[in-house]
């Protein structure tokens, strides 16, 4: 097989029509994206993939090339440039560099200026030489001009439909391999390089072939808007990629002494900062690793206004991934429960809290037009049950009782009315303040049934007192106070047992992925309990098979291995 193409010729010469005023005295391939010219990518890619020589044809402010290259060089390749006095268009540029391609120059890549491509450019150039085509067009299944027609075995029977043809149309993107023989066979006129690419279809029908290109990039930057869309995408700041210290300056605060607690599995990172009245608040560090995470500034700033007790939004910088909140101290509801008595007053709260998020979030949310997460239906409470079925049981199959008593929950949850739920409403997500409570790491919130939220509390697993069971029973009575509940108490308690079978399913799952897979050992300190909760809420609503394998598993000496 022929070696990769050491020379590419860069098309440069263009006027840029289309994005004027902005290319009046610029090439349009040297515009600025991100710091650097916009044909910089393909330079570096070509020349990281094995190039040696880039030829690039100018006319339209000739000196801007060579300043934007003052050493003629990208890495180890070298630059040359020739200048057309007459706009040669692309055939006619083509053809004016045959003099200067060099005897190992078999195979030449032919690259516009203006288009920034992932494509696989070896993986191309192996697909050119092995069907030994005289040009191999790189293109596309989608894109704005779906002109070059190619068959399935890969030939190109048209372009721009000039030939009448009806094979599948596909994208070109500005980017083809030609051989040697091909170059010299380019007239030396003024055209388009796709009359010449026409002509050989007609002489040869097997000429010019085609490569797909599945790469996830791709842009032909030909107007305005196009460049200054993508141009704002690539100068976009990385989410989460400033240290705590350069994040505080970058938001106006210096870091405290002292870090907020880094509880939960988000993967977000909190420390305390103050500004320069020397009032404290909490900064959050955020990337993109969890959608949720980005609706949590608008959300927590809708509930806010909603009276929902929530930490204030003090400042945001969504591009950064950056959130400054109100620091509400450092007592969460599981730190009181570690006292003789039981913090009776900031569970009520809590519940009051929650309940009023059902009642007030899911119409605040609208108005607000956030778009929540997926609502909890089958598709969700399915995850959740697989969840724990991959991480705790490590895939082992369940018998069909055990299937459908699962599978059971679902569909008693799945009739409820739908309101905002919170889904993560455990004792480390409430902050307790003056013995009231406030809700935080919502940003999983959407709709579903309150009793997923109120069992998740009561069946919490890092709740361990010894008299949890019996303040089990008073935050179901009040739950059911705050709900207002106009049927009975059976159908209440039922309701709730069920809710946090489920929800223990999803916990259990949660606690054996981070701890097993994630090295999480903290976590995987609470499957147990988890477990036993389990055993506990399934045995009160009936689910006697999951209550068996709770049992089972919590018994097991493997378990927090």
């Amino acid at each position: 097989m022929p070696e990769f193409p050491s020379t590419a010729f860069i098309l440069g010469a263009g006027l840029g029509t289309r994005l004027r005023p902005l290319t009046e005295n610029c090439p349009k391939p040297l515009l600025p994206i991100a710091g650097q010219p916009m044909v910089m990518p393909a330079l570096e890619k070509l020349q990281r993939a094995g190039i040696k020589r880039f030829i690039v044809n100018t006319h339209h402010y000739p000196d801007a090339w060579k300043a934007a290259f003052p050493e003629g060089k990208i890495g180890t390749a070298t630059i040359e440039f020739i200048y057309e006095p007459t706009l040669l268009e692309t055939g006619g540029g083509l053809a004016n560099i045959v003099a200067l391609l060099k005897p190992e120059d078999e195979n030449l890549i032919i690259w516009n200026g203006d288009i920034l491509s992932d494509c696989d450019i070896k993986k191309a150039f192996d697909h050119h030489a092995t069907n030994g085509a005289e040009a191999t067009l790189v293109v596309r299944e989608n894109g704005p001009n779906k002109n070059v027609r190619i068959t399935d075995e890969g030939l190109v029977t048209d372009l721009r439909d000039r030939l009448g043809k009806a094979d599948p149309a596909y994208q070109y993107t500005g980017i083809c391999l030609v051989s040697r023989a091909f170059v010299q066979s380019v007239p030396a006129t003024i055209e388009s390089l796709v009359e010449h690419f026409l002509r050989r279809l007609q002489e040869n029908p097997s000429a010019i072939q085609g490569f797909l290109d599945f790469s996830a990039e791709w842009n032909d930057l030909g107007t305005v808007e196009e460049y200054q869309a993508v141009k704002a995408l690539k100068e976009k700041p990385v989410r989460g990629a400033l240290s705590a210290a350069d994040a505080a300056k970058h938001l106006g605060y210096t870091l405290s002494n002292d870090t907020a607690p880094a509880n939960g599995g988000s993967g977000r990172q909190f420390y305390r900062v103050k500004n320069t009245e020397g009032n404290q608040a909490i900064l959050c560090i955020y990337d993109d690793s969890r959608p949720e995470n980005l609706i949590y500034g608008s959300l927590a700033h809708t509930l806010y206004q909603s009276g929902i007790q929530v930490p204030q939004v003090l400042k945001e910088d969504s591009d950064h991934g950056l959130l400054v909140l109100e620091d509400l101290g450092s007592t969460d509801l599981l730190s009181l429960t570690q006292a003789d008595a039981f913090p009776w007053l900031p569970f009520a709260s809590a519940l009051e809290q929650v309940t009023h998020l059902h009642r007030l979030g899911a119409e605040a949310v609208q108005k607000a037009g956030i778009t929540l997460m997926e609502p909890f239906g089958e598709k969700l409470y399915a995850w959740e049950r697989q969840y724990f079925t991959d991480n705790v049981l490590a895939g082992r199959k369940h018998d069909r009782d055990l299937q459908n008593e699962m599978a059971s929950l679902a569909k008693e949850l799945s009739g409820r009315p739908q309101v905002l739920v919170h889904r993560d409403f455990q004792s480390q997500n409430i902050l307790v303040r003056d013995n009231q409570a406030w809700l935080i790491d919502f940003q999983g919130a959407r709709l579903g049934s309150a009793f997923y939220d109120y069992a998740s509390l009561a069946f919490d697993p890092y709740l361990t007192r010894r008299d949890m069971d019996l303040w089990r029973i008073e935050i179901e009575d009040q739950a059911r106070e705050c709900a207002d509940w106009k049927g009975s108490l059976d159908e209440f308690s039922h309701l709730f047992h069920i809710a946090a079978t489920q929800r223990l399913l999803q916990a259990c799952g949660a606690y054996a992925f981070l701890g097993k897979k994630k090295g999480r050992a903290d976590f995987l300190a609470h499957l147990p309990q988890g477990l036993r909760n389990l055993r506990i809420a399934a045995s009160l609503c009936g689910k006697r098979r999951i209550a068996r394998l709770a049992e089972e598993l919590a018994a097991s000496p493997v378990l927090s291995r």
